[in-house]
C-alpha cells in the first residue's frame, strides 16, 4: 500500500502533501485527527463539524492519502489477515555496515519496518510471514547477511491489544482500548469482510456484501458486532509525528515470577501513549510500542506509570532515533503487515 514515487531523503519525517518536514496545514490535521476516532465518518458530517465543504473534505482525503500520510484501514488480529507469524528482530550490526543492512532489510517482502534505535540493540525489524517456515528461511537469510553480528528473535505469540489513536483523548483512548484480542469469535465470514476493509477501509456495505456474498445487512451486522466487541476498528493511521508525537520507543517488559501476565498486560495497554501490547518468546514476557510528545512524557510512561504496575519487574527501553518505512499501513495499524509496493520507503526521523 505504499504511495509515492521513491526514496525519501534519510532522517526527515515521512512526506506530507507539502513535501518533507512540512508540517499539517489546519484542515489537513483536523481531517487526519477525526479519522483517527472513526475511519468511516461519512464526509458529509466530517465537513459540517469542520466547517467545510463534502468536496473539500473528500479532496483533501485524497490528497492525504495518495502522498501516504495516513492510510484508512482496519485494525485487527494479524492472523485474521493472513499474517501468521509476527515477530520483532534484535540486531546488532556493525556501525560501517548499519546504513547498507538497514536498506537491504526495507527490500525485504515480510519487513513491515526497521529502527535505528539505542540501547542493546541498534536495529529492530518487525517482520510478518504466512507460516513459520518462511520465518525460519527469513532468520537464515539474516544471519548470513554481512554486517550483522547478532540477532535476537521476539516471536508474537499474541498481539494482546491494538490502538493508534494519537489525536484521541488520552482518557477517551485509554477507555475505548483499542482492538482486544479474542474479545469475540472472528468466523471465515467476519474475516471475509475484514479482508475486503483492508482493500478499501471506506468501502460501502453494499460492495464489500456484493464481494463476499452477503447481504448488505449482513455485512453491516457483523461489522458492528466485531467494533462493539473491541476486535476490530476502522480508522485513519500515518505517522504521529504530523500529530505532534515525535518521540517512539519499544519497551521489553519482564514480570515477577507469580504476576498474571493478563492482568499486567491490561493494566500496560491502558497507558495513553501505549499502541500495541505483545506477548513474546523470549526474554520478555511483554513487549508494547510507545509514541509519546516528548522525551520527558516518555520518562513518565515509563518511569512512573508502569513502574506503579504491580507485578512488573523490570523494563528494558529502546529509544527510536529512526523509523524506516515503506507504507503508513504496514507501519502503524492493518494488522501491523500487508502487501505494499517493496520500491518505496519512507524515514520517519525524531
Amino acid at each position: 500500500m505504499a504511495r509515492g514515487s521513491g526514496d525519501k531523503e534519510r532522517g526527515s519525517v515521512a512526506d506530507g502533501p507539502g513535501g518533507a518536514d512540512q508540517p499539517l496545514e489546519p484542515h489537513d490535521r483536523a481531517i487526519f485527527e477525526e479519522l483517527q476516532r472513526d475511519g468511516r465518518v461519512p464526509f458529509t458530517a466530517l465537513g459540517e463539524k469542520l466547517g467545510i465543504s463534502e468536496a473539500q473534505v473528500r479532496r483533501r482525503v485524497k490528497r492525504l492519502t495518495d502522498a501516504d500520510v495516513l492510510s484508512i484501514v482496519p485494525i485487527a488480529n494479524p492472523r485474521v489477515l493472513g499474517i501468521e507469524q509476527l515477530a520483532l528482530l534484535g540486531l546488532v550490526v556493525r556501525g560501517p555496515d548499519l546504513a547498507a543492512v538497514s536498506e537491504k532489510l526495507l527490500t525485504m517482502p515480510q519487513v513491515n519496518f526497521v529502527v535505528l534505535t539505542s540501547g542493546e540493540f541498534n536495529l529492530l525489524a518487525e517482520v510478518g510471514c504466512s507460516s513459520g517456515d518462511e520465518l525460519y528461511r527469513l532468520l537464515v537469510e539474516l544471519r548470513r547477511m554481512p554486517g550483522i553480528e547478532s540477532t535476537e528473535t521476539f516471536v508474537y505469540l499474541n498481539v494482546l491489544q491494538q490502538k493508534y489513536q494519537w489525536a484521541v483523548d488520552a482518557e477517551q483512548a485509554s477507555a475505548e482500548r483499542g482492538v482486544i484480542e479474542g474479545s469475540v469469535e472472528i468466523d471465515d465470514q467476519d474475516a471475509a469482510i475484514i479482508g475486503e476493509l483492508q482493500r478499501d477501509g471506506r468501502a460501502s456495505f453494499r460492495d464489500i456484501g456484493k464481494s463476499v456474498g452477503l447481504s448488505e445487512r449482513t455485512v453491516s451486522g457483523r461489522f458492528t458486532r466485531l467494533v462493539e466487541a473491541h476486535a476490530l476498528q476502522v480508522i485513519g493511521v500515518g505517522n504521529p509525528i504530523h500529530l505532534g508525537f515525535p518521540v517512539l520507543a519499544w519497551a521489553g517488559i519482564t514480570l515477577e515470577g507469580d504476576a498474571d501476565l493478563e492482568r499486567v498486560a491490561g493494566l500496560v495497554g491502558r497507558i495513553p501513549d501505549i499502541d500495541y501490547v505483545v506477548a513474546p518468546t523470549g526474554r520478555y514476557d511483554l513487549i508494547c510500542e510507545l509514541v509519546c510528545r516528548s522525551s520527558d512524557e516518555l520518562l513518565e510512561q515509563v518511569g512512573e506509570k508502569m513502574g506503579a504496575i504491580e507485578g512488573l519487574s523490570h523494563v528494558d527501553t529502546f529509544i527510536s532515533l529512526r523509523m524506516l518505512y515503506k507504507s503508513t499501513a504496514g507501519a502503524w495499524g492493518a494488522g501491523r503487515a500487508l502487501t505494499v509496493d517493496k520500491t518505496n520507503r519512507r524515514s520517519a526521523g525524531t
